[in-house]
């Protein structure tokens, strides 16, 4: 009805209803401005190497949320098609909705100033789901809960969680793999993520083959699949479920094919083209093993004489010929004051949120880590050298930091170590746990255990966790901890509420990463005695030195 739109847009209403939606749209644009990009980062990792082509920077580089830029484009139109075909009455429910929508930009705005992008990126949810509810009610939220609830797979899960669920994932698919193959009559081992192969062959299960990014890909898949298949209920609900043993079973599959092409043929063709043409494979079989899934419950249901009622698309929702007009009435329903005011609070909400991704310094500044250990130290009745090295600067932008520690301790007859040590008097973001580090450099750690560092001078004991990292050809023994406060803890998440607890109640926000590292060289034991050697020398001089 162009004609009733027209003119209601020229009446006192039909102009605060533009200036409604207006700073809504504007608002929501700014206030999430930021998360959008960092979100974008994440997509697409590769995205600020500018010397690349536009389709290498798309394409490059190790990310698990490409599917993201999808996600909205699918639930817009989700969106439009449920607008378009089913009853949406407007009845407001301001009181709830006024609740749901404060309260979900109070979460974003404490995302932003902790920076903890994926908090804000969930209460986006929030923001449009209360939105919905102060515009147009209950009844509209039941029919868009969906594509609005679909946009919690386009944000990213923090890198450290991606971290931690990537060696599990990868050691699990080694083993179901290797399981498989066995089965099979394939002689094969595994040792962490690494598989042994007879004749001497052998691979490493990465990132890339651990079956993260599949999962997290057909979790959303079979979100979507769940809402418009035949099943109802509870039904629905164990679909969408079985999309997480279906994604694991899938790259399982996987796993054994290149197993089996290696075992055959050599290891060079099962990591070469079969690597990339399995990988590609592996969502065929989940969506076949996900269509499979539905129709063997519809024919259990129908052999036990329970059959499944199968209703049509948007059964006793459609719209009908008595609900013309709804569009216009969908998009008066901004034309009041209460809904003006919600979009001013918006529009305030987007100035906060600018403030607090936007301001400060962007570089901590400071000399007490490079000042915390001497440049020589004496352990176990032998001296060692230490060497200052230099971080580079893109990664000095991304610790947001230049208090740091780069020195590699030389001694006659053994092999060099390095002690890192990362400080921030008041920035949580630089002590983040070196697995990150070490998988953006495109290295693999085969193997992570916890381990206490034991007859610390002054404290007794300090947890630790160690890692061996494969860094092209050479293996690398790590071992690093948390300071925070007066403590040492191997737990990232306990440094980090620490810090922020320790910010609040006594204004120090001070905390610092402390990794050690060296050339494993095939002796494991030797490489594990001199980092935890050099480690238990320089806790008492952290002790005194950082704050």
């Amino acid at each position: 009805h162009p004609e009733q739109t027209q003119s209601s847009i020229r009446s006192p209403r039909g102009w605060k209803t533009a200036l409604t939606w207006v700073l809504l749209g504007g608002g929501l644009a700014a206030a999430f401005a930021h998360n959008f990009a960092e979100m974008w980062i994440r997509w697409f990792p590769a995205w600020r190497r500018t010397e690349l082509s536009l389709y290498e920077r798309i394409v490059r580089g190790e990310s698990y949320y490409t599917h993201g830029p999808l996600v909205p484009l699918v639930s817009l139109v989700i969106i439009v098609v449920l607008l378009r075909h089913t009853r949406v009455p407007v009845r407001p429910r301001r009181a709830l909705g006024g609740v749901v929508l404060a309260g979900s930009l109070l979460v974003h705005l404490l995302g932003c100033l902790a920076r903890v992008n994926f908090i804000s990126g969930y209460a986006l949810v929030g923001v449009l789901m209360g939105l919905v509810l102060y515009l147009w009610g209950s009844t509209a939220l039941r029919r868009l809960w969906f594509p609005l609830a679909l946009l919690v797979f386009m944000v990213p899960l923090p890198e450290v969680s991606v971290a931690r669920l990537n060696f599990r994932l990868k050691v699990w698919a080694a083993q179901w793999g290797v399981g498989l193959a066995n089965l099979l009559g394939i002689l094969v081992v595994s040792a962490g993520n690494r598989v042994y192969l007879a004749g001497g062959k052998s691979m490493v299960i990465a990132n890339v083959c651990n079956g993260l990014r599949t999962l997290i890909s057909l979790i959303a898949f079979g979100a979507l699949y769940a809402y418009v298949c035949r099943l109802r209920g509870l039904w629905r609900v164990g679909l969408f479920a079985m999309s997480v043993p279906v994604a694991i079973l899938s790259n399982s599959i996987r796993i054994l094919g290149l197993i089996a092409v290696a075992d055959i043929w050599d290891v060079p063709t099962a990591t070469g083209w079969f690597h990339d043409i399995s990988g590609l494979m592996i969502y065929v079989i989940a969506f076949l093993l996900m269509f499979g899934v539905e129709r063997l419950v519809l024919w259990a249901r129908r052999s036990l004489g329970r059959a499944a009622d199968v209703r049509p698309l948007f059964d006793g929702i459609r719209r009908g010929d008595e609900d013309a007009g709804q569009w216009s009435r969908l998009v008066g329903a901004a034309g009041t004051n209460s809904a003006l005011g919600a979009a001013v609070a918006v529009v305030l909400a987007a100035g906060a949120a600018g403030w607090f991704n936007y301001t400060g310094p962007k570089i901590r500044r400071g000399a007490l880590a490079r000042q915390a250990l001497p440049r020589t130290l004496v352990v176990a009745g032998r001296t060692w050298e230490g060497e200052d090295g230099t971080l580079p600067a893109k990664v000095v932008d991304v610790l947001e930091t230049d208090d740091y520690l780069l020195r590699r301790y030389h001694s006659p007859g053994v092999p060099p170590v390095d002690i890192g040590v990362i400080f921030s008097i008041d920035n949580r973001k630089g002590t983040h746990p070196p697995e990150v580090c070490e998988e953006g450099l495109g290295r693999d750690i085969t193997a992570k255990n916890d381990v206490v560092l034991s007859d610390v001078p002054g404290r007794g004991e300090v947890p630790c966790k160690e890692l061996i990292v494969q860094a092209g050809r050479e293996q690398l023994y790590v071992l690093y901890t948390f300071k925070c406060g007066n403590a040492y803890t191997r737990s990232f998440w306990r440094q980090q509420f620490t810090i922020l607890i320790n910010g609040l109640l006594n204004r120090n926000a001070s905390g610092a990463l402390v990794r050690v590292s060296t050339s494993l060289r095939g002796d494991l034991e030797q490489a594990r005695e001199r980092s935890m050697q050099l480690l238990r020398t320089a806790v008492p001089h952290l002790d005194r030195k950082l704050p």
